[in-house]
């Protein structure tokens, strides 16, 4: 969420060359299957990747973490979050950032104080978006985290394994905590989207 704002405003507020080129780019993890976003991240952070060499002398290693599975869901997620809030952004009226600046207020005032309230119902509704997504996340996970059971091992992963073990009901149990877990917190989210939005 804090990406996708922090793009969505960027890209609003300024013009400069490239700028289309940006959004087509920040927006491509939503159009390619996650095993290739997955298989992206080895190619780019991975012991052998253009960037996991560099950090390899240093004795810096992000696969087959927590970390690793972090930068998968960042990376898959972004994008929603983005989708969500730039429209926001595009539509929102300039008169009452107008008239904080008039009043003194630095742009990091009238961003705290004018613009964030203005978008609670976009931030909630991209947390709804990327909490689905990130909660759900199969196939970037498993390629950057390893599976490594008691590890890196997210829930779906651990789902898949047992199943594949053949144990049905540990599967099951896991997969009965993680949708309650998932329909706990989507409905908190969804009537505080509500909420906002009658403000």
């Amino acid at each position: 969420m804090i990406f996708g704002l922090f793009a969505a405003y960027v890209l609003t507020k300024y013009s400069f060359w490239g700028r289309n080129a940006v959004i087509v780019t920040i927006s491509l993890p939503t159009a390619i299957p996650t095993a290739v976003a997955g298989f992206a991240l080895l190619l780019l952070w991975g012991p052998y990747g253009t960037l996991g060499r560099l950090l390899d002398p240093k004795g810096v290693h992000l696969m087959f973490t927590a970390y690793a599975i972090i930068l998968a869901n960042i990376f898959v997620t972004f994008p929603l979050a983005f989708g969500v809030i730039k429209p926001v952004f595009d539509t929102m009226s300039r008169s009452l950032e107008e008239a904080s600046a008039t009043m003194g207020a630095s742009r990091w005032q009238t961003f705290w104080h004018v613009t964030l309230p203005s978008l609670r119902g976009a931030i909630v509704s991209g947390a709804l978006l990327t909490f689905a997504r990130a909660v759900g996340e199969f196939g970037s996970t498993i390629l950057v985290s390893g599976n490594l059971a008691s590890r890196t091992q997210t829930a779906p992963l651990y789902i898949f394994a047992k199943f594949n073990e053949g144990q049905v009901e540990a599967a099951n149990a896991i997969a009965i905590v993680l949708a309650l877990l998932s329909f706990v917190i989507f409905s908190i989210l969804f009537f505080a989207r509500d909420w906002f939005d009658a403000d």
